[in-house]
């Protein structure tokens, strides 16, 4: 067997095999939508981007990638030539023309789908690792990822994966959904400031039983992994779909920062709400978003009021805590969502009132930048501390700014 980088004499061949296989491909079931297949074959051949596997001048395997995107598109072998090597071969090759030093992603089946297990394996036996359930072609699927050599991401997903196999497997009689959001979908997060936030919805009310085991998993995975620093950042609530609705009282477990109960309420101001509907990601269990609305412009301008109070009232005066240079971050998204009705990351939002000069102390704005995006870094330096303590004045000469905001858009 050899590989080789198709070229447009190879076609009649490739869509052959293609053919052959189609019906393990979502979105290739007509003849219409085998001709549009052809088409982008032909694309991704005119930019050394489709590969291929012969043996005797017959094709066995068929990949298609893509540099700009940095991702795996398509990967197909014939039956009689599977668990030979082809596979891989093809993969290999995939790999030396794309950037590893980015991630680098593939979508495949899910793992409930029996069509899963040999592409599952395969993209694992490169370190590939689970992400988001997707859907694409309005078939249900998984997203991969190779991450770069030590990137602090892979880590974090990979402590998301046990959190939800442990989460599932508590509740696999109440047909979960888990969502995450915040700063970690927005490419927002900071080891060492910032929360893993997920949601937990379920069909049926969680048991006395499931909730005590729920209540203390976080401990009991500290046990086992008591040197991973992302087991005690995850918050969130689980509780019934219905009862996060129609916010009645219901069996909630809860995680937050100051600890984890059971509780009997549970619900989201609506910016957790924007963020959900908006940019959250599927982790396990069927997607229930459709029946979420995204807040009204009178829902966030509350909210928002609300921070505004809340800065104003506690933020008199600073502590050595790293929350005194987020109040600045808060003030700069509150602002970027009264202009927009949007929600966008921390970081984001910072960058973006210092693009258009709304903080009367950029100096501080920029030095709270610094300190979110390298909180580790700082997380011992005295300096900074000190800095922060003193805070006070610029965070309420910022919630002047918001304070005007809030009239204007009244």
């Amino acid at each position: 067997m050899q590989l080789f980088y198709g070229v447009p004499e190879d076609i009649e061949q490739w869509m052959s095999l293609v053919t052959q296989v189609r019906w393990n491909f979502p979105g290739l079931e007509t003849q219409e939508k085998l001709n549009e297949h052809r088409a982008i074959v032909l694309k991704f051949i005119g930019k050394r981007q489709a590969i291929c596997v012969k043996e005797k001048n017959e094709i066995a395997g068929v990949m298609l990638f893509s540099r700009g995107h940095n991702m795996i598109c398509c990967l197909a072998v014939s039956p009689e030539n599977r668990r030979r090597g082809v596979a891989s071969m093809l993969m290999d090759e995939a790999l030396r023309n794309l950037d590893k030093t980015k991630e680098i992603s593939v979508s495949t089946f899910r793992a409930d789908d029996i069509k899963g297990s040999a592409p599952r394996s395969l993209y694992e036996k490169y370190g590939f690792i689970e992400d988001a359930l997707i859907e694409e072609m309005d078939y249900p699927n998984q997203k991969y990822v190779l991450h770069p050599v030590g990137a602090e991401r892979k880590n974090r997903q990979l402590a998301i994966n046990i959190t939800v196999r442990e989460i599932s497997s508590i509740l696999s009689d109440c047909e979960p959904s888990i969502y995450l959001y915040g700063s970690s979908v927005l490419n927002d997060y900071r080891l060492g400031w910032s929360d893993i936030d997920i949601l937990v919805l379920t069909e049926k009310q969680i048991s006395e039983k499931q909730a005590k085991k729920l209540v203390l998993l976080r401990q009991a995975m500290l046990i086992k992994e008591p040197d991973n620093p992302y087991f005690r950042s995850f918050e969130g609530g689980m509780l019934t779909l219905s009862a996060f609705l129609s916010k009645k009282p219901d069996r909630v477990v809860y995680w937050g920062t100051s600890g984890e109960r059971i509780t009997d309420g549970y619900s989201f101001d609506s910016f957790g709400l924007a963020e959900l509907v908006g940019s959250s990601v599927l982790l396990y269990g069927k997607d229930i978003r459709t029946e979420l609305k995204y807040p009204a412009f009178y829902e966030l301008y509350a909210d928002v009021k609300y921070h505004y109070e809340t800065i104003r009232k506690y933020a008199q005066s600073t502590g050595r805590s790293f929350y005194s240079f987020g109040c600045m971050l808060d003030i700069a998204r509150c602002i970027y969502t009264l202009r927009t009705g949007k929600i966008i990351a921390k970081t984001e939002a910072a960058e973006w009132a210092l693009e258009n000069n709304l903080c009367p102390d950029p100096t501080d704005l920029e030095t709270a930048l610094k300190v979110r995006k390298n909180s580790m870094e700082y997380k011992d330096d005295k300096a900074i501390f000190d800095y922060a303590e003193a805070f006070a004045e610029p965070i309420q000469r910022f919630a002047d700014v918001l304070e005007n905001e809030l009239k204007v858009r009244k």
